[in-house]
């Protein structure tokens, strides 16, 4: 079930829902390219187990074995060894 919710001109909040996610995307960008506010669109997903993202990291894997190296320090400050630098002249 897909939940799609936005305020009016009148400044009420409205809602309509689908079970089609494909409908729902659809719904949602017609109430944006319509000009209402605050669009969003939510879902409760049954078959989600625990929390969404990684939440465990051990020796560098995820739960299921994946090679995590993602950091927050790593991802500020310096360039790191395989990172593409673009320059004005690159665009």
């Amino acid at each position: 079930m897909f939940k799609i919710y936005w305020t009016d001109p009148d400044n009420q909040a409205q809602g309509e829902e689908t079970t089609e996610l494909v409908q729902a995307l659809q719904i949602t960008k017609d109430k944006r390219d319509a000009g209402l506010r605050f669009v969003t669109m939510v879902s409760e997903n049954t078959q989600s187990v625990g929390k969404q993202g990684v939440d465990t990291i051990v020796d560098g894997k995820t739960p299921d074995g994946q090679d995590y190296g993602w950091s927050k320090a790593g991802r500020a400050g310096r360039p790191r060894k395989n990172d593409r630098i673009v320059t004005n002249k690159d665009r």
